[in-house]
């Protein structure tokens, strides 16, 4: 297949998946109207047992909708990435403190898990988008509150002129010959599709393009502390400039991970 029509192609599968995603939500909305009247109406049911039973179905419906919301969100955000968005301008961010930061954020959220900082960081800043590098971090740490056990530890370390932002858990892992394929889009490792775990196998996959949009590479890995996945986006610590165009993804598939 030549590069012209390959292009195409992609083109056309991109724009298939936005104008569903568009599509889906107007059915969507219309259920959640629905489905809110109908359990209004179903505060006056006179059997007390099957009114617990109708409110529940309800609330089940309720949730499979805001999980095709959550669906519909992901795949708008790895379309834009995929199809370049908009020019990237680098700010200067300290990686201590976007990672303090979130390790407070989900250790409210999730009380039983210990979520580490490595101690003593030297303060690091490097040249990122930090909306986009602030959403890797946070697919990152949620993909590892869904695997670990009872910890997660968050890091970064210096590799020559890059800096590498660290993510571990003591979950069950990845394994090694998946390390690669992990980044692919709506890859899910476990096929279970229960919401303890969740998820559409889109998280990693937008990470994989936040780092390839500034030049760098998430990369999949094992813990030798904590036993689990190490999770890592390498990045690089300075950019040429403060404003680029998002370079041309049709290619990042043959890149290596």
């Amino acid at each position: 297949m030549n590069l012209g029509r390959m292009e195409k192609q992609m083109a056309l599968q991109q724009e298939l998946m936005a104008a569903i995603s568009h599509e889906i939500r107007t059915p969507v909305s219309r259920l959640s109207f629905a489905l809110q009247l109908l359990k209004d109406g179903l505060e006056q049911e006179p059997q007390l047992l099957r009114q617990q039973q109708l409110l529940a179905s309800c609330d089940d419906m309720v949730d499979d909708i805001d999980e095709i919301n959550d669906l519909v969100a992901e795949v708008m955000t790895y379309i834009r990435l995929e199809d370049g968005g908009p020019r990237i301008i680098f700010q200067q961010v300290d990686v201590k403190s976007l990672l303090e930061n979130l390790r407070s954020q989900y250790a409210d959220i999730h009380p039983h898990i210990q979520i580490s900082l490595t101690p003593d960081l030297p303060t690091m800043v490097i040249d990122v988008e930090p909306v986009q590098i602030r959403r890797a971090c946070q697919n990152l740490v949620g993909n590892a509150v869904k695997y670990a056990q009872t910890k997660i530890h968050l890091g970064y370390r210096l590799e020559g002129e890059f800096c590498v932002l660290l993510v571990a858990d003591d979950g069950e892992g990845i394994p090694e010959a998946e390390y690669g394929r992990i980044f692919s889009p709506f890859t899910r490792l476990d096929k279970s599709r229960n919401r303890s775990t969740g998820g559409f196998g889109l998280g990693l996959s937008i990470v994989r393009r936040i780092a390839y949009w500034h030049g760098g590479r998430a990369i999949a890995g094992r813990s030798e502390a904590l036993g689990g996945a190490n999770m890592m986006i390498r990045l690089p610590i300075h950019q040429p400039t403060d404003s680029l165009p998002v370079p041309s993804m049709a290619h990042l598939d043959d890149q290596p991970v």
